[in-house]
């Protein structure tokens, strides 16, 4: 072995929980380039095709990546491999200045230029950023045995997607054991962060939404910086202050947040369920509680959707929602009073919308709220102002009718129970950058949409003690002296 190439070896380490890359110098002194913590090693070790390393900064996931790719270049003769980042910037601070000295160690070369490092046996690792979606077509014509994302969160998730279509190998490779592989590491902040958190983690992708997926195939590893231990915690921890409450989770316990995330959501709290909740005696909350259902119009590609939600005083139990793609509101309506007859809600049930769908647009002679009062769904006008959204969401969440109980929980009874489209879509929803108490607009708002019309609604009905039929009633009607303004809760009762 010359005295440059590595002293290392594709086998399992003599030490289960530690794998190191030694290389000898020219004056025969072995040096240890990389020594993983345990952490580190479970990542290099795991056979999973689809594999992340998610946790806060400073835990050396970086490294790890890096490292991991020069390994499998190093145990692969003649391979390609890529690392990304989503601006050439991070890949220049996190990677590009140590690959120089890196590959002289490993009796290889780095060629600046191009940004790509040269193995002593004909093995090359790319490295390249997706700031568009032309980076992304412009790689896909390459191909690779092994991708290495880093801070996947960051990246739009459409880009990584088109990315993954450039991996692959030959027949000739798989009949020896070798594999292609994505390797991925990730603070758990970022606009894809939630969908990697449903892939990797949670690994609950519904396979209408991704027929190619399988779960076997994708996981993930925590890595935290109490794992690395070459890291001043208690210093670096000082380095975080002033930050959002948000960030400050991602950066130093590795939570899982979104950008610009809106609502402090927490599906448990102290290890006992919180917001979402597992059991949930649908008939009883049928029997002792007021039911209303909230909709939002919507055909293709967002969905129409409606929320049955049981009112219990000063609680709310949102326990069954319906999605519908390309369905017209005479059959919606007809499909909600299916679903009611099914939950066993026999009372008719007030159905809180958006104002919009009451608006005659001169084409047709019905609205189509109207449409669906006459196909027997009653309806009542909300607010659209996604400011009060905002605001009456976040007290319901952020309100407790009895300690430990906030005012709004969520029934989640698996993948056809309960309203795990809620779930997944409340975390999502962002603010505005432009007006911060303001909700976003996002493709999956409709779930969040209906919550706000009949938190909205129903809040001023709580207020004054009243039934949607008893807000009809005469008196309520607004004064001679009063304004007509729409929002006020004279006429939205009207």
């Amino acid at each position: 072995m010359s005295n440059q190439e590595p002293l290392t070896s594709p086998d399992l380490p003599p030490d289960p929980n530690q794998f190191k890359l030694i290389v000898t110098l020219p004056d025969g002194t072995p040096h240890t380039m990389y020594e993983s913590n345990p952490k580190q090693t479970q990542f290099h070790l795991d056979p999973t095709p689809n594999l992340i390393a998610i946790g806060s900064r400073g835990s050396g996931k970086s490294l790890a990546l890096r490292m991991d790719a020069h390994m499998r270049a190093l145990s692969i003769p003649n391979c390609n491999l890529i690392l990304i980042r989503n601006t050439f910037k991070d890949l220049e601070k996190s990677h590009l200045i140590y690959l120089p000295q890196e590959m002289k160690l490993l009796g290889g070369s780095y060629h600046a230029t191009s940004h790509i490092a040269y193995y002593p046996n004909g093995s090359r690792l790319f490295f390249s950023y997706v700031g568009s979606e032309k980076d992304s077509f412009n790689l896909m014509s390459a191909e690779f045995i092994g991708a290495y994302f880093d801070e996947l969160s960051l990246i739009p998730w459409e880009y990584f997607r088109l990315l993954c279509a450039s991996i692959r190998t030959t027949k000739e490779m798989t009949s020896k054991g070798i594999y292609p592989v994505i390797r991925a590491a990730t603070n758990p902040l970022g606009q894809s962060a939630s969908t990697v958190q449903h892939y990797f983690g949670y690994k609950d992708v519904d396979p209408e939404d991704d027929e190619n997926y399988f779960p076997a195939s994708w996981g993930s590893i925590q890595i935290n910086m109490e794992d690395n231990p070459h890291l001043d915690i208690k210093e670096y921890k000082k380095q975080f202050a002033g930050l959002p409450d948000h960030i400050r989770k991602a950066w130093l316990e590795g939570e899982f947040q979104e950008e610009n995330a809106l609502f402090d959501f927490k599906p448990s709290k102290n290890g006992k369920p919180y917001h979402v909740i597992f059991d949930c005696d649908i008939k009883e909350l049928v029997s002792k509680g007021q039911i209303y259902c909230a909709f939002d119009m919507g055909y293709f590609p967002d969905p129409a959707y409606c929320i049955w939600i049981a009112h219990l005083g000063s609680r709310y139990v949102a326990f069954h929602e319906k999605a519908w793609f390309r369905k017209i509101a005479s059959e919606i309506a007809q499909d909600i009073k299916d679903e009611n007859l099914k939950l066993g809600i026999k009372r008719t049930t007030m159905t809180f919308c958006d104002p919009s769908i009451d608006i005659h647009t001169g084409a047709d002679v019905r609205t189509i709220k109207d449409t669906f009062e006459m196909n027997g769904v009653p309806m009542e006008n909300s607010i659209n102002n996604r400011e009060m959204f905002a605001h009456a969401i976040h007290s319901a969440l952020a309100e407790e009718a009895l300690p430990g109980v906030p005012r709004l929980q969520i029934y989640n009874g698996g993948k056809y129970a309960g309203c795990p489209y809620l779930i997944k879509t409340l975390p999502m929803q962002k603010y505005d950058p432009k007006h911060p108490l303001k909700l976003a607009n996002h493709t999956d708002d409709h779930p969040c949409c209906s919550l706000a019309y009949f938190l909205i609604s129903s809040g001023s009905m709580e207020r004054k003690g009243m039934t949607p039929a008893e807000a009809k009633k005469p008196w309520m009607l607004p004064k001679k002296h009063e304004k007509w303004v729409l929002g006020r809760e004279n006429v939205r009762g009207i």
